[in-house]
């Protein structure tokens, strides 16, 4: 057998291993509408990515699958009007990594057990998702906690304007629009040992997270230099960029209450 020939199947088995992992392994966050614990959902109508085994009921997902989608999570997404087909697709792909990824539990937020702190998003995801929306209409930047809510639901407190002008850039889309759940990673980005992972909501995160298991149980197993067979690096933790500051009571007020929704009144707008 060729050396080639070796180090290819070496390649395929270590990717076969990883989507094993990916289909057994995993937790849910705590609280919300989550799941205890993952297991398989075949009959999902959307974020199939995750049906092997998912943190999400075929019920909690139907709402997403809905098209326009006009209420998920418990936060109405078309205060501005009906979101384009492109937008509405990334805000599905985050909602579904949210809701149904078992690997979500990975970066629990500390103070709030069903949302989400410091999710590494590649920064091509996140311009992608910036240019889907770039003309789409929002009159919340910080959908956590810019809204007056009333038993109607969340209502806007400003004016509608397109996403280009609410946030400059993918950047700000994604560290800002669900507060501190995501900050956005460069790929290639240099670290002491290796360029850091990130997450694209797609199928080639299993390689991703599949390089942090490595990383977690054996270091020496990301050593690539040796089998010569190219591996995704692992996503590099790092502290979370404080959400910006707005500088206003009002929105402090927003804040508390939209933690309280969470809390309180069952909404599972964990992000």
């Amino acid at each position: 057998m060729s050396a080639k020939t070796w180090l290819s199947l070496v390649a395929v088995s270590f990717s076969m291993l990883i989507g094993l992992a990916w289909c057994q392994d995993g937790a849910c966050l705590q609280g919300g509408k989550h799941k205890a614990t993952p297991s398989p959902e075949p009959y999902l109508q959307e974020c199939t990515l995750y049906s092997d085994n998912a943190c999400c009921s075929e019920q909690e997902a139907q709402e997403i699958a809905a098209t326009p989608a006009s209420r998920v999570d418990d936060i109405y997404w078309d205060r501005c009007g009906p979101l384009s087909a492109s937008c509405e697709g990334f805000l599905k792909r985050v909602a579904c990594f949210y809701q149904c990824s078992p690997d979500a539990a990975r970066w629990p937020h500390p103070h709030r057990p069903a949302a989400l702190q410091g999710v590494p998003l590649c920064q091509s995801f996140c311009q992608d998702w910036f240019e889907a929306c770039r003309e789409d209409l929002t009159c919340a930047r910080n959908w956590v906690s810019d809204w007056e809510w009333s038993p109607q639901g969340n209502n806007c407190t400003g004016k509608c304007v397109p996403y280009q002008q609410m946030y400059k850039d993918g950047r700000e889309l994604c560290e800002s629009m669900w507060e501190d759940s995501f900050r956005m990673v460069e790929e290639g980005e240099p670290t002491e040992e290796a360029s850091c992972g990130c997450l694209t909501l797609s199928p080639s995160d299993q390689e991703v997270v599949g390089a942090l298991r490595a990383q977690e149980g054996n270091p020496d197993e990301l050593d690539t230099t040796k089998s010569g067979v190219p591996l995704y690096p692992a996503p590099c933790r790092r502290p979370v960029r404080p959400p910006q500051a707005r500088g206003s009571k009002r929105n402090t007020l927003l804040h508390k209450r939209s933690i309280f929704v969470e809390d309180v009144e069952g909404s599972g707008s964990g992000f």
